[in-house]
């Protein structure tokens, strides 16, 4: 269940704070989540009509007023440096190529505050069965790329970034980084 996956992801980095900024948000799953924490939320997606669902959803929850939805891509964040406190991205990185992957982390990380918190979930071997048999189902494919949480991971720790928790739930993998202190 992507909304019981979604508030577990929100709710296992233990404290965080507002603004948070959900990368590649989708149809806002996990926007809604950090909303219903009490969080500011700044949402984007390069995809326009999953954000106008996303907006309908929220709108229909009564969340509208604490998440803002932006379609952009994300490789050029419009941020200024430290400007979140919460970054969050869900299931959104086997959508992506390698250097693409790279850029947006490298992104997410320049507009992460120093003392704030990255949430980075991705789907578990089982959670890729399943997304793949329900895309078949439909005569789909769910297509991924090579770019992993793990790649991910190692990108960011080679980018003074240290992974502060691991935790597995509702066929996620979930890693929350930190900004290295030195």
């Amino acid at each position: 269940d992507r909304i019981k996956a979604a508030e577990y992801v929100a709710n296992c980095a233990g404290e965080i704070y507002s603004p948070a900024l959900d990368v590649g948000a989708g149809r806002g799953t996990l926007s809604r989540a950090l909303a219903k924490k009490g969080l500011s939320v700044t949402a984007v997606d390069i995809n326009k009509s999953d954000l106008e669902f996303a907006k309908y959803i929220a709108e229909k929850e009564g969340l509208i007023n604490k998440i803002q939805f932006l379609s952009l891509d994300a490789t050029s964040l419009p941020f200024k440096d430290k400007s979140f406190k919460t970054i969050a991205m869900m299931n959104v990185l086997h959508h992506l190529e390698i250097k693409e992957g790279e850029k947006i982390l490298s992104e997410m990380s320049r507009v992460l505050s120093e003392e704030g918190k990255m949430i980075i979930a991705e789907f578990d071997k089982k959670g890729f069965e399943i997304v793949s048999q329900a895309h078949q189902s439909e005569g789909s494919v769910h297509e991924t790329s090579r770019f992993t949480l793990q790649k991910a991971s190692s990108f960011l720790k080679k980018n003074n970034m240290d992974v502060v928790l691991k935790s597995n739930s509702n066929f996620n993998e979930i890693l929350v980084f930190q900004k290295r202190a030195f």
